[in-house]
């Protein structure tokens, strides 16, 4: 079976979503697939992954949208889909020119069409932005009325979670009203996390509490700071906020840091941290705390359920249904849950809770097995008329 597996980013480019294709094409290869990914890169570039599935890079950038139009090789990136000789182009993530492209020429395109959902992102609404957002919002909605369209001219559709608390899965509730064949398959835990699945950091060794994420407002560390503060922890367990690159952001949050009476010494702000060296972060911390106004199905999540670090998370995407934490809606929850989470007890159920997760429905054999049937149901299902 030959597979095209499309995704904006990916290695050595360090995202969440690049990190996601990197361990499908990964598994898919495993059971036998010729895989190629098609995505991102400066210039036009071929490789080979030491995992046996091809890479191919297109200076491409944008979306189907008037905030930022696709730009680049759209010509050369196209052609070379219609060449691919694909029994099934796998598709991820909405809102991005490496689907947006495809989506205007499905009919052209050989084999099974599949979109990969990571979520819906045309309403999201950052409330320290009230006039950016509503300008954002606006001009996806053209965007966001073609949705349906689109799922009627695909051949199947993957999810990471039945349903969700937000619009992000929107396009679930789509599919299952338009009768849109489609199969639940979740992210799955890298391959460096799996070594703490079976020793985990007892809880009286963990000294820190810990925000993973791009220093980018609609990651919500205001938050997670405001919520730090409002808890008992505050200036007792030491706060890290690790981040992949310093942005403008950073000098707000020491600020804010400061202007809520937190102490330097107890607020850490660092990037670069990533991989082995930012699990053992998560093996250390006494909880992972997460503001962000919109997520899916988050990575972070999963490496704090494997490291069996309980969560407190902003209610978003799929979260409030994930084991090992606890989901939250104001700044006074995120205070009080991250207050529980000092009562051992409590702490240990969130931790079992989250490793049995991890070593079930996120284990990375697990999710591969899933990935694998519901791509050969795809090839082999018959087209709808």
């Amino acid at each position: 079976m030959r597979i095209v597996l499309t995704v904006p980013s990916f290695p050595p480019f360090n995202s969440g979503l690049g990190n996601a294709a990197a361990t499908q094409a990964r598994m898919l290869s495993a059971h036998g697939a010729q895989v190629v990914v098609c995505t991102g890169g400066d210039a036009r570039a071929s490789d080979r992954s030491p995992h046996g599935y091809a890479i191919e890079r297109f200076a491409v950038s944008g979306a189907r949208w008037l905030g930022s139009p696709i730009r680049g090789d759209v010509d050369q990136y196209l052609a070379f889909l219609k060449s691919s000789q694909a029994d099934l182009l796998l598709m991820n993530a909405w809102q991005i020119w490496s689907t947006d492209i495809p989506f205007q020429h499905l009919s052209e395109l050989p084999g099974r069409k599949v979109l990969y959902s990571h979520g819906l992102a045309t309403d999201i609404w950052i409330p320290s932005q009230p006039l950016r957002s509503a300008v954002r919002c606006a001009l996806w909605r053209p965007y966001r009325w073609r949705v349906a369209s689109t799922l009627r001219a695909l051949d199947g559709l993957l999810l990471l979670a039945d349903a969700g608390c937000d619009a992000r899965f929107d396009d679930a509730v789509l599919a299952r009203q338009l009768s849109i064949s489609h199969q639940v398959v979740p992210n799955a835990l890298p391959d460096y996390a799996l070594s703490g699945l079976h020793q985990p950091t007892a809880f009286d060794k963990r000294r820190t509490l810990i925000d993973v994420g791009a220093f980018d407002i609609a990651k919500g560390h205001d938050f997670v700071l405001q919520a730090y503060a409002a808890s008992t922890a505050m200036n007792r367990v030491p706060l890290q906020l690790l981040g992949q690159r310093e942005t403008p952001l950073v000098p707000e949050l020491q600020a804010m840091g400061r202007s809520l009476g937190i102490s330097d010494d107890m607020l850490s702000i660092q990037t670069g941290v990533s991989g082995a060296a930012l699990f053992e972060r998560y093996q250390q911390a006494l909880g992972f705390i997460s503001g962000s106004h919109t997520e899916c199905q988050p990575l972070v999540l999963l490496d704090a359920m494997a490291a069996g670090t309980p969560f407190v998370a902003r209610a978003t995407g799929c979260i409030p249904g994930m084991p090992g934490g606890v989901a939250v809606q104001t700044v006074a929850e995120a205070a009080n849950a991250i207050n529980v989470l000092l009562d051992e007890p409590h702490w240990q159920a969130l931790s079992r809770a989250g490793l049995e997760a991890a070593r079930t429905t996120y284990h990375p054999s697990q999710v591969a097995d899933q990935l694998w049937a519901a791509v050969q149901g795809f090839v082999q299902e018959r087209a709808r008329p």
